[in-house]
C-alpha cells in the first residue's frame, strides 16, 4: 500500500472510526455486529485503488457501511424464512400434530437465534455449506478466507449449536 493511501486511511479512521461504529450501533442495536460491519466497510475502503481520490470519503464510508448493514439484515430475514419454510415442509410431510409443529418452530427459532449469535463470516460459512451445499473451497473463495478458516468456522458453528441446543 502506498504511503499516501496508508496515511489517508489512517487519518480517515482517526476522524470517522468511532462515529461509524456509533452510527451502525444506532442502526443495528448490536455493538458487536456494528463493529463487524464497520470492519467490512473499512476493508472495502482499503481495497479501493485510490481512496484518497474520493470526492466525499466520509459519505462513501458511511453509505458502504449502511449498505452492508442492510445486506446483513436481508440475509438474516432470508435465512429465517428458509428455516421456517423447512420446518413447515417437515410438518406437512409428516402430518405432525400441532404440538409437534410448535416444538419444531421453537427449535427453528432456537437455531435461528443461535445462528445470529455467531460472527458474520461464521454464519455465512455455515449457511453456505448447509443450505447451498457449497464445498469448503467454494466457501473459502466466497468469503475470501482460507479453507482452514472455513473448517474452523463450521466447527465453531457446530459447537455453538450443540451448546445452545443441549
Amino acid at each position: 500500500m502506498s504511503d499516501r493511501k496508508s496515511q489517508f486511511i489512517d487519518q480517515l479512521f482517526k476522524d470517522q472510526g468511532t462515529a461509524l461504529v456509533k452510527f451502525l450501533t444506532s442502526q443495528y442495536r448490536d455493538p458487536e455486529q456494528a463493529r463487524e460491519i464497520a470492519q467490512e466497510a473499512w476493508l472495502r475502503i482499503y481495497r479501493l485503488d485510490h481512496p484518497e481520490m474520493l470526492d466525499n470519503p466520509r459519505a462513501f464510508l458511511f453509505q458502504t457501511a449502511n449498505n452492508l448493514a442492510i445486506d446483513r439484515k436481508r440475509r438474516q430475514v432470508v435465512e429465517l424464512r428458509h428455516a421456517e419454510a423447512e420446518a413447515l415442509k417437515l410438518a406437512d410431510e409428516e402430518s405432525v400434530s400441532v404440538e409437534q409443529t410448535v416444538q419444531a418452530r421453537e427449535s427453528v427459532d432456537m437455531v435461528a437465534q443461535a445462528l445470529k449469535e455467531l460472527p458474520e463470516k461464521c454464519q455465512r460459512a455455515f449457511v453456505l455449506h448447509r443450505t447451498q451445499g457449497l464445498s469448503y473451497a467454494e466457501i473459502a473463495a466466497e468469503l475470501d478466507v482460507s479453507v482452514s478458516m472455513v473448517e474452523k468456522y463450521i466447527i465453531r458453528a457446530l459447537k455453538h449449536f450443540r451448546n445452545k441446543l443441549s
